[in-house]
């Protein structure tokens, strides 16, 4: 069990839907916190993911990282099965 906010888990489902896409931040203010215009100078995504990336950590996650592309948005990078064995 990953205990999770319900916007953490919301998060974490935007990037999944995505693996190793760059999802960027205004897609994220939409999908996840239902914004609908555009969105400037917010750290909301940001406060989010480290969160959320420090719980996934904690939980013994390591192959699994989510990754700021600065100035775009996030990716969730996950290890595939065959570079684990």
């Amino acid at each position: 069990a990953l205990p999770l906010t319900r916007l953490e888990f919301d998060l974490l489902v935007a990037l999944a839907e995505r693996p190793g896409e760059v999802v960027s931040k205004q897609d994220l203010m939409r999908r996840v916190w239902g914004y609908s215009g555009r969105v400037t100078r917010t750290r909301t995504v940001d406060s989010h993911a480290s969160r959320l990336r420090r719980a996934l950590l904690d939980a013994g996650s390591g192959a699994t990282t989510i990754v700021n592309v600065w100035g775009v948005g996030y990716r969730l990078m996950v290890a595939d099965s065959e570079d684990a064995a």
